[in-house]
């Protein structure tokens, strides 16, 4: 956007089997929050490139677009022509400029008009075509149209048109009508906005992270309270799917960091055919949620697994598990009930951190049926740099009990994966893997390769800003025979991943439809 200098004035529960709800005394009812990150499920290390589809997501929900940058610069160059060191204690500089200015020295009272700019010193910006206002006490008004723009620190990141504006540049409060834009991530529309130094309000809106005219998705409220870096409070929530409502609650809350609202995945395999897939977390108090995993397909039916998840600061993270779980070879096992304890600890400024886990409970898979006890104690050591490569090591010591032939398997477990960035396009990867623990060896055939040393290789390569394939293969180390080799195509469709995966070996393929995260 242009802008025109003609006059410049100075002066934001364990073991769940079917969905459960809950809520508090005070009628609050927290909504069941969902996963939706992209990633391989593959036994050739292709996980490891995972953080290149979500890191370009994370790109695409931070980019600047032309009008902000040109808001950072502008303000750059207002600080580095202050007459005099900006005083902390006074208000903040303000550039006003537009075709036709009248302004008065002794009220401080201002008449803009005709390609309005309105700049302060950190970062927020109005645009219209008429405005007025009081240089003195800082405030502004515009009855008509109005584009705003804020990137001031440690504020919500703005970008709204909407009608009748009033703001206070020294208070940092103000409010807008009939607005729409979008305030960080999420794409909003509300009949009016109010704005505060430590939150935005929304009244009678709509929310949603789809950027498309007719959103796929979205969230009403009658009322949403919006507190950067914290939470969200809402009021009279409805989600939707298109025009179709799915569910209703009266009050949500939503800490900074909370996996969103529910998103299902669907996907189409030569195993499952037809699926629908999504894991559900209900709060139940302060680091302690329930969850529940299910996946409805059209040849195996309804499958599901849940339980409770208590997150401590101190002491690592404890699970209470029950129902059918499935790993990246469509392996199935059912765990009633299951305990298992992750713990991880830094040591100190060391590169190192300890890892250790735990878990036990009664196994079946086919016909057999076990009291499955495992033990680890291991050590993870930060990338290391050598050249262009980054190097990721882990060492570890595994034991796994079964009851069901009274067998124990333990062991050292080593793990090395090394990772190497060509450019923006073109990622490659390498890795060794070894663990006393396979298929052959085990009661269980579950989350575990037929062959103790595995190598692995492959490369992700993005052709389009909207396409990427990674090709990945794994080897066994004894043999040095192939034994995976898998096909990824990614394909950004503005709300949503689409995901095609081949699995050469095996003559797998799946097609998932994954939508990007709330």
């Amino acid at each position: 956007m242009m802008l025109k200098n003609k006059e410049k004035i100075c002066g934001l529960a364990a073991g769940l089997a079917v969905a459960v709800t809950f809520a508090s005394g005070s009628g609050v009812l927290d909504l069941p929050r969902a996963e939706a990150v992209y990633n391989s499920e593959s036994d050739t290390d292709a996980t490891i490139l995972d953080y290149v589809e979500n890191s370009k997501r994370t790109a695409r929900e931070n980019a600047l677009n032309e009008d902000q940058k040109q808001l950072l610069l502008d303000a750059y160059e207002m600080k580095e022509n202050l007459r005099e060191p900006l005083d902390p204690t006074k208000n903040v500089p303000v550039a006003v400029e537009g075709d036709e200015l009248f302004y008065d020295e002794n009220t401080g009272d201002f008449v803009v008009q005709g390609n309005v700019v309105m700049t302060s010193l950190d970062k927020r910006r109005f645009i219209t075509e008429h405005a007025d206002g009081n240089l003195a006490s800082q405030d502004v008004q515009v009855d008509d149209k109005a584009y705003m723009l804020q990137l001031t620190d440690a504020q919500a990141r703005i970008i709204l048109n909407g009608y009748k504006t009033q703001y206070n540049w020294g208070k940092e409060t103000g409010k807008m009508e009939n607005a729409e834009g979008k305030i960080d991530h999420q794409y909003v529309k509300a009949k009016r906005i109010e704005f505060y130094p430590d939150k935005v309000v929304l009244y009678n809106a709509s929310a949603t992270k789809c950027s498309a005219k007719n959103p796929d998705y979205h969230m009403t409220a009658k009322k949403i309270e919006y507190y950067p870096g914290i939470q969200t409070i809402s009021y009279g929530v409805s989600y939707w799917l298109g025009s179709i409502p799915v569910y209703s609650v009266p009050k949500q809350v939503s800490k900074e960091g909370d996996k969103g609202p529910y998103m299902p995945k669907a996907s189409y395999d030569n195993d499952k055919g037809f699926a629908i897939k999504d894991t559900h977390y209900f709060p139940v108090m302060d680091n302690v949620n329930a969850y529940y995993d299910w996946i409805l397909a059209q040849k195996t039916k309804f499958t599901s697994h849940g339980g409770l998840i208590y997150t401590t600061k101190g002491i690592g993270t404890f699970k209470l598990q029950s129902g059918f779980f499935e790993d990246s070879d469509a392996k199935w096992i059912h765990k009633a009930p299951n305990f298992r304890w992750d713990y991880s600890l830094r040591i100190g400024k060391a590169p190192f951190t300890y890892i250790f886990a735990y878990e036990r409970g009664a196994w079946t898979q086919n016909d057999r049926c076990s009291m499955h006890t495992y033990y680890k104690a291991g050590i993870s050591i930060d990338p290391i740099r050598l050249g262009t490569w980054r190097v990721y090591p882990s060492i570890s010591y595994d034991i796994t009990d079964e009851s069901y032939n009274e067998s124990r398997v333990k062991g050292m477990g080593y793990d090395i994966t090394a990772l190497k960035e060509f450019d923006d396009r073109w990622v490659t990867y390498l890795g060794y893997h070894y663990s006393e623990s396979n298929s052959q060896n085990s009661v269980f055939d579950f989350d575990l390769d037929s062959y103790s040393k595995k190598i692995t290789a492959g490369f992700s390569y993005t052709f389009s800003p909207k396409d990427r394939i990674v090709v990945g293969w794994a080897f066994d180390g004894m043999t040095n025979k192939l034994m995976d080799t898998d096909y990824y195509w990614y394909h950004n469709i503005h709300c949503a991943e689409l995901i095609v995966r081949y699995r050469e070996k095996r003559d797998q393929y799946r097609i998932t439809l994954q939508f990007t995260p709330w």
